[in-house]
């Protein structure tokens, strides 16, 4: 009875059911609301669970030994901090979103007693949309809690179908279809991957579970080709094809999540099941070269935050090719701080309603706003690694790992492609300061006026979220010991 109670309020449970209430809740109406309350109590749950944790109560909430089947799932500091990580991460992108989704259609002028005016067409947000982000942040907990390849394998799948859905989501777009169609066949290639290399560890030890395979093989081709899979879901060149795309194509809420919550979930299994070192490493490289160089000539906005994107998966990569403790929590360190940078920069921009993604569209953002454009300026300057912003803390531990443990090639190009990278950020900075409106932007403002009450103003909900997110990203280098405590524990928790 008393395990059947700790099944039935574990977090994962929960969530599904509070799921599968809102599929028919939510028929006729919305669902961000409650999906934004039910996120706040699995919150809740997760900082409740750390507690009892450090403080020795860990069987409340041990899965293997309430299910007693050999173990799917378990519970650690790790597994713990990375679900309330998610978790944070999947209610900064229901706040994102707003009553309205998509992008506002505008008729031709109409006749009215008060003279000719716009008539404005909007498309009501799709209430499907909250709840694929929940079944996103609930596979993703379930996928940092397993410890067999069937369970890790059913969780990535359950996570990776509901982002084809929202990747293609706009069905008017030519880009979001094609979006969704590319994201949909590669995806279908790493899973593909991951079945077979399960299949070829299955084979030569007779075991699923990841430390039965772990203490009977080393490197193995099964082990590569899982590896690569994990790779692809991190847009780890040169497994980053689709990332550039798909980010592009895709609605920008769903970019956002698709650069923040999927990525938890993977890093952290990728460093609980022990990947091929070799394999890791030089994705890792590959990475942060590539993403410097690649986005030098970008436009968009979005393509130009995927590579950026993939130059720091190959950060957080290089950390986990160390495999020493304090590389592990750098790395981990890195993945906090950079969840947070992007959630403040998607914010801010999906505030600003480009038109078409343009990086010239924040030209004289300043003169409009300058608290936003000092907000996304400072998140820009952050992500490039200035000090004293909370982005230059992260890369500095990686670093200094890398030159602890020998890697002194590795680090000088890291290095390189770091100063590389922070032309593309210095020069976001000076649109947004000190570059005129282009003459195509004022044309298009002139041909098509804006809608009578329809302004920029942040509504509260992004402003509640960049705000927050800036707070950490100004203070987290001055203070950084509560981030460094964490992270401790939860790395000491892997050995």
């Amino acid at each position: 009875m008393y395990e059947t109670f700790n099944i039935i309020i574990n977090p994962e449970v929960l969530l599904s059911l509070a799921v599968l209430s809102l599929i028919l809740y939510g028929i006729n109406l919305s669902t961000l609301k409650l999906s934004i309350g039910i996120l706040q109590l699995m919150l809740w749950a997760g900082v409740t669970s750390l507690a009892s944790y450090d403080a020795g109560v860990d069987e409340l909430l041990s899965w293997p030994t309430a299910f007693g089947c050999n173990g799917l799932l378990m519970t650690n500091s790790w597994i713990i901090i990375s679900k309330i990580l998610i978790i944070i991460g999947s209610i900064s992108i229901l706040l994102m979103g707003t009553d309205y989704v998509g992008t506002i259609r505008i008729k031709p002028y109409q006749s009215s007693p008060m003279g000719p005016t716009p008539s404005v067409l909007y498309r009501r947000g799709d209430s499907t949309t909250p709840i694929l982000v929940l079944i996103v942040a609930l596979s993703s907990l379930l996928l940092v809690s397993s410890i067999n390849w069937l369970s890790i394998y059913l969780a990535i799948e359950l996570q990776t179908f509901s982002l084809f859905i929202l990747a293609a989501l706009k069905r008017d777009s030519a880009y979001s279809t094609e979006a969704g169609l590319k994201y949909f066949v590669l995806g279908a290639v790493s899973s593909g991957l991951f079945l077979f290399g399960c299949a070829l560890l299955y084979g030569l030890t007779g075991e699923t579970s990841i430390q039965g395979i772990n203490s009977a093989v080393g490197t193995d081709v099964g082990k590569i080709l899982i590896t690569i899979s994990l790779l692809f879901k991190l847009s780890a060149a040169p497994f980053h094809m689709w990332a550039p795309d798909v980010y592009e194509g895709a609605p920008t809420t769903t970019t956002a999540l698709l650069a923040t919550v999927p990525k938890i979930g993977v890093f952290s299994i990728l460093v609980q099941i022990g990947p091929v070192t070799n394999v890791v490493l030089v994705c890792a490289v590959l990475s942060i070269v590539y993403g410097a160089i690649g986005a030098l000539n970008q436009t968009k906005i979005k393509r130009l935050l995927a590579y950026s994107g993939i130059g720091h998966m190959g950060f957080i990569l290089f950390g986990v090719a160390i495999g020493s403790f304090e590389s592990i929590q750098a790395s981990l360190i890195y993945m906090v701080i950079y969840v947070i940078i992007t959630i403040c920069s998607f914010s801010i921009i999906l505030s600003l309603k480009l038109a078409k993604d343009l990086i010239v569209e924040v030209g004289g953002l300043s003169r409009d706003n300058p608290v936003i454009a000092l907000t996304l300026a400072l998140a820009f300057l952050s992500t490039a690694g200035i000090p004293p912003l909370a982005g230059f803390l992260s890369k500095w531990l990686i670093l200094l790992s890398g030159i602890s443990n020998g890697y002194y090639l590795i680090c000088i190009i890291a290095v390189i492609s770091s100063v590389i990278a922070g032309v593309y950020y210095v020069r976001l900075v000076q649109i947004i300061y000190f570059q005129a409106d282009y003459p195509i932007l004022i044309w298009q403002k002139l041909l098509r006026p804006p809608v009578p009450g329809w302004d920029r103003r942040v509504d509260f909900s992004k402003s509640v979220v960049a705000g927050l997110t800036f707070f950490l990203i100004l203070f987290l280098m001055i203070s950084p010991n509560f981030l460094l405590q964490i992270t401790h524990d939860a790395t000491i928790s892997l050995y």
